[in-house]
Parts: C-alpha cells; structure tokens; sequence
C-alpha cells in the first residue's frame, strides 16, 4: 500500500514538471537569450559564439569539444525535457566549472550535441557531448590551457572517459546536404552548387541557385526541407545540364518509353503495309504479262480476236479464205468452210458467191 502511494506521488510530480513551462515568464529577457525547459528547471542558450549574462548576450572566445560520457544511458537523454539530459546537463556544467576554476575569464559550457554510442546493448548505449567552452573576449587563455585544464580535471573524474578537441564547424553544425563550412571562430556555411541563402538562412540554404530557371530547362522542386533543382517534363541531367530527351522517350527524366513503343510497331506496320504492296504489284505485273495458252494457240494458226479487212473494218471472226483472187486454180484453201461435197455441183448451178459489203453471201443464178 504504502509502495503505491510512493508511486502515485512520483508520477504527480512528474506530471506538474511536465506541465510547468518555465519559460512562459521569459526569464532570460526578451532580446538575444533563448529558454529552454529542462525537466525541472530552465536554461538560457545564446547563439554560436555568444555565452549568456544578466539577461543578455554577450561575445566571448569559443573552445569546442567532445567528451565520452562512461557508464551507459538510454535513447531520451537526448530529449531536452527528460530527467536523463537535466542529470548530463547539471554534470557537465560542473565539470568544466571545476577544469576552469582556475583560468581567467570562463563564462559558460553550452551543450551543443548529444550523440548515442552503439554498443551490444539495445537497451543503453554510452554517449558523446559535443560542447563549447566560452570565456569572455578579454581572456588571454588558449587552446593549450583550456586543454590542459580539461585533461587534468577529467584524470581525477569516473564521470568522462575521454576527451578530444574540435572544430569550430563541428560546433557550428551547418547543413551538410545544403552547405558546406567554412572553419573559423566564427564559422561561415556556404551554399553548396544548385542552392542559395534566402534572409532567413544562416545554417543551411532552403533555395535553388538562380541557374535553377526555365532558361536552363530546370525547375526547383523540395523535397521535404532540401530544395532540388530538377529538369522540366522531356528533359533529362547530362553533365549539369538538362538536355531533350531522346527521339521516342519523354516525360520527367524521360522515363516514358510510349513514344518509342509507337514508332517501333508504325514501322513494323508501315514495312509490312509496304511488303504487301509490293507483293501485289508483282502478281499483277506477271498476270498482266501472262496469256492463256488457248489465245496463243489460235493466234498461232491465223486466229486473231480482232481481223481488220482491207474496207477498214474490224470483226471478232477469222477472215473466210476462198479461192476466188487467186491465180492458180489448184489452189487448196484451208479454211473449213470451202471443204468440197458431194452434192456441191448441183448447188453450184443454181448459186453464186456474191460479195457484198457485208462479207460473202449466196445467191441465185436465175
């Protein structure tokens, strides 16, 4: 009984931390100071390269560094309101507190970075803290003595096993898929190529460059928070520049085969098409060329399907051969219609062959 209201009283007063805001009062001034609730109390950050005093900001030299935290810890001490990120923040600050007490001019440790070390563990892992050490502007310290004063102070402590010097960019933290850091005390981030700064940008560049534009066939485009130049619709990236696409490709990237698809079966249609002409044309050319056997076979033997006579005139029959105009008198004909007969002497006186211009006709003697 008594263990659960031991736990009822944990979890209310967790929830009355929670619901605390303890910047709603703005305790670190209104101008450069920024509040940042922890699980119990409040901090107040200034930026890059400023330490905070009497409710304001002030410049000072910056020192940055990482530490190796020993013993383990699990995913939230990187949330800035858990208890586990108060307990790295409070020992901390006292350890540095403790490195420098002794050197002119410190101000303030200012956690920049809380990084979470695999190990075997999934549970807890160790952690490293990327911080900076701000002393004020007047301060003759140097990279030499505020290393000294850190490798001293943490021989003697069980709280941090390893400690490494940084850069001024490490501490920075600029964009790295947007920009690239120019070190220094005061470091720059400056626009990688296809991005720009807009007035609001200081660590990263949520732009596309001005080479970005419809003159060059591009477009910018975010995806998520990162602006990205890409090509128009039918056109494609070819060394830094968007080129068309190619004959029967098109869309974005040129990705869209139909084109293509198209004219490969408009051709295979239109050869086939021309094959079948081709072949008609030749069939016709031979049938035209080509004469029945029986046509020749007349024509051979004096046949003809049109006989032009001497009047000018033209028949479908074959000229009627005689023996009339002919000088020899033992001419034989081969026309079938002169073929002797019997009875022919006795028709003979009482007809004749009249010719008229008609053609042949058989008449009376009397």
């Amino acid at each position: 009984m008594q263990a659960g209201y031991c736990n009822f009283i944990e979890i209310l007063i967790f929830f009355i931390f929670v619901a605390t805001d303890f910047c709603s009062s703005y305790p670190c001034g209104e101008k450069l100071a920024s509040c940042v609730a922890l699980h119990s109390n409040y901090t107040c950050q200034c930026q890059y390269g400023f330490y905070y005093s009497n409710r304001n900001c002030h410049a000072g030299k910056v020192f940055p560094g990482v530490i190796t935290l020993t013993g383990s810890y699990s995913s939230s001490v990187q949330t800035v309101n858990s208890l586990e990120y108060e307990e790295v923040f409070k020992n901390i600050t006292m350890l540095f507190k403790a490195a420098f007490k002794d050197l002119d001019g410190f101000a303030e440790t200012v956690i920049v970075e809380i990084q979470q070390i695999q190990t075997e563990s999934r549970a807890a892992s160790q952690v490293s803290v990327t911080v900076t050490n701000l002393f004020k502007d007047n301060s003759n310290v140097t990279n030499v003595t505020v290393t000294n004063a850190i490798y001293a102070e943490i021989n003697e402590s069980n709280y941090v096993s390893a400690y490494r010097g940084a850069s001024y960019c490490d501490a920075f933290k600029c964009d790295t898929q947007t920009t690239y850091c120019k070190d220094a005390m005061y470091p720059e981030c400056l626009c990688q190529d296809d991005f720009a700064k807009t007035e609001w940008d200081e660590r990263s560049c949520s732009d596309c460059s001005e080479s970005c534009s419809s003159e060059q066939n591009k477009y910018c485009e975010r995806v998520g928070a990162v602006p990205t130049c890409k090509c128009m619709a039918n056109f494609k990236k070819k060394n830094d520049s968007c080129v068309p696409c190619p004959v029967g490709y098109s869309g974005e990237d040129c990705k869209d085969s139909t084109e293509l698809i198209l004219i490969i079966v408009g051709t295979v249609l239109g050869a086939i098409i021309l094959i079948l002409l081709i072949a008609v044309s030749i069939i016709s050319a031979r049938n035209k060329h080509r004469q029945d056997p029986e046509q020749k076979r007349l024509i051979k033997s004096g046949y003809s399907n049109s006989n032009t006579y001497a009047d000018g005139q033209t028949r479908m029959f074959p000229r009627v051969q005689t023996t009339s105009g002919h000088v020899n008198p033992g001419y034989q004909p081969n026309n079938p219609y002169e073929m002797r007969s019997t009875n022919r002497g006795q028709h003979d006186d009482l007809y004749e062959i009249s010719r008229e211009h008609e053609g042949f006709r058989m008449q009376s003697k009397y």
